[in-house]
């Protein structure tokens, strides 16, 4: 999902947008926005607090990290798994007419965008409109009557977006119709991992090294997984010291691999 919204956020919005991310890349869904300051700043770090995967999107050049204060983010961002992402050739510096372009690529590779403050005109309602010609879906979270930020998501809502509170609302939305979920802030079956109950015959770490790292999007690939999945994963394996990171990639604990009766 996509989370977008303005540059210079009241710290509301800015709280809300990383609390909604947190929560949801900590149930695997992986979230996308385009590395600005304000809400974009704020929902990649949500992410990386959730351990989960995001994605920066930018109007620039990879090699060209804008803005330079998000420098530290982006470099955390890979670390954790994620990815930064563009449709400009290495060494495109920013201009104003690149950023529309940039909201459509965030758009289509989101299943779902939510707009978190928005002035009227914004950015981000650029994102919101191509998404909904893209056919996706889009939400937008409620903000003061009184702040000028909060226009462009209530005109959204006026319109028809779904109303976000929480992730709740968020993940309900991404489920298959008519699913409810018994804890609040559970995910939906399509972000759960069918895992085996002792990690120690998950086959996931018959495709892992014990010394050279293995890459999550080559592993997704090779397994057929969504990325999200994945990540999700190799985090629980490593809370149970069956893996460790290593730079961008994951190699196997020594002597901690796969069960004996699963390597015969």
């Amino acid at each position: 999902m996509a989370v977008v919204g303005a540059r210079r956020p009241t710290p509301y919005g800015e709280a809300v947008a990383e609390r909604l991310a947190t929560d949801l890349a900590a149930a695997g869904v992986v979230v996308v926005s385009g590395l600005a300051l304000g809400v974009d700043a704020a929902a990649h770090e949500g992410a990386l607090i959730g351990g989960g995967c995001t994605v920066a999107v930018l109007g620039s050049g990879v090699d060209v990290i804008y803005p330079a204060a998000n420098a530290g983010l982006a470099r955390r961002l890979l670390d954790a798994g994620g990815a930064i992402l563009s449709q400009f050739p290495d060494g495109t510096v920013p201009r104003a007419a690149n950023f529309p372009r940039r909201n459509w690529i965030i758009a289509a590779l989101a299943d779902l965008v939510v707009v978190v403050e928005a002035a009227e005109g914004s950015g981000a309602l650029i994102t919101a409109d191509a998404a909904l010609h893209l056919g996706k879906q889009v939400m937008a979270v409620p903000g003061s009557v009184f702040s000028a930020l909060s226009v462009g998501c209530h005109q959204l809502l006026r319109d028809g977006a779904g109303l976000v509170q929480n992730a709740r609302d968020v993940l309900a939305d991404l489920s298959s119709p008519g699913e409810v979920l018994d804890d609040p802030l559970a995910a939906p079956e399509r972000f759960r991992i069918a895992e085996p109950a002792d990690g120690s015959r998950d086959p996931l770490l018959r495709h892992l090294d014990d010394s050279l790292p293995g890459d999550p999007g080559v592993l997704a690939r090779k397994l057929g997984l969504p990325f999200g999945d994945l990540i999700a994963r190799l985090t629980r394996l490593e809370l149970e010291g069956r893996v460790v990171r290593r730079g961008a990639g994951y190699v196997k604990v020594h002597g901690r691999g796969t069960s004996r009766e699963e390597s015969e």
